[in-house]
């Protein structure tokens, strides 16, 4: 059946929807319309341009899709030698997308249905080897913020006590921050996961910040923002934090070291101090506890491995 007459036995039925937002041949940007962060919009959008080979598909096209080439693609993927996660994801992309499209009535069955779709194997998790840093490394590291900027050390701060993901860094706003009886929370309306969240921050974070906002005349708005010449007073975006970052590791002398590794840092030093893996997850705002207690298997298998046992003598000198 061809996308006109699929649009006019919709429309015969009553769906109106489908017939607005189905009938042109930009489908994918239709379906990334229900998303409301533009970071997850992009995701989605480059794991679906990814799977069909083009950056538009028609309803006619996205019909044509079974669940065999599905499968074939996964198979490819694998082949490539693709992670495990970014697979999973793309599959995950897929099957959403498809289920816009059954919703709408556009399509009877999900080619991209769970039953259908090959199972991609799991990473191994107790291989995963997480980049931290030490106490005095994080020291080091915040030493060397504060000598570039007082934005750099308040922002690092706040990243390393917050666990906070990058996008989440470049999308707070000063009226992010609010008390919340006696203590202070930092709102997350634009998190991964979709729904609002929020986290705490330590008194001491928050007077940090708040000498930030001083030293910078900032009131309301984008609350970490740039310092160029080019862009000042600009937003800052994930790219940018990821290169203060790294600038300010290799000035620390630790290089090598990303923004993610102050969100790997803050929860093993909460875990290291004695903190539950409850509680880590809570504050890192992870859906499952097994990717928590990736901090505790790798802490354990250090600091328990029989590397520390194996000694030998070396032979005398004559």
């Amino acid at each position: 059946m061809s996308a006109d007459n699929q649009i006019q036995r919709t429309n015969e039925s009553g769906n109106s929807q489908l017939a607005a937002g189905v009938a042109s041949e930009r489908l994918i940007d239709t379906y990334l319309l229900k998303f409301d962060r533009p970071a997850t919009r992009r995701a989605y959008r480059s794991d679906l341009v990814h799977f069909f080979g083009l950056q538009e598909v028609s309803l006619e096209m996205a019909q044509r899709v079974s669940f065999v080439a599905i499968n074939q693609y996964i198979a490819q993927l694998e082949a490539d030698g693709s992670k495990a996660a970014t697979i999973r994801r793309r599959v995950a992309a897929i099957r959403g997308f498809y289920d816009w499209l059954q919703a709408l009535g556009a399509i009877e069955n999900n080619p991209a249905h769970r039953q259908l779709i090959r199972r991609v194997k799991p990473a191994r998790t107790k291989d995963r080897v997480l980049v931290v840093l030490t106490g005095i490394q994080a020291n080091q590291l915040l030493l060397a913020a504060a000598e570039a900027s007082v934005r750099n050390h308040a922002m690092m701060l706040t990243m390393l006590h917050c666990v906070l993901r990058r996008s989440e860094v470049a999308s707070m706003d000063v009226e992010h921050i609010r008390p919340l009886g006696k203590y202070w929370i930092i709102d997350l309306p634009y998190t991964k996961g979709g729904a609002d969240q929020y986290v705490k921050i330590p008194d001491h974070v928050v007077d940090v910040i708040e000498a930030h906002k001083e030293h910078y005349g900032i009131a309301t708005g984008p609350l970490w923002r740039s310092l160029s010449k080019r862009n000042t007073g600009g937003r800052l975006t994930p790219t940018s934090i990821y290169r203060i970052v790294r600038a300010t590791a290799v000035a620390a002398g630790l290089p090598g070291i990303g923004a993610h590794t102050l969100r790997h840092t803050g929860c093993t030093l909460a875990i290291e101090a004695g903190a539950t893996l409850q509680q880590v997850q809570s504050h890192a705002r992870h859906k499952q506890i097994e990717t928590t207690m990736a901090y505790v298997h790798q802490r354990d298998r250090l600091r328990d491995s029989a590397a520390d046992y194996i000694h030998f003598d070396s032979p005398d000198e004559d």
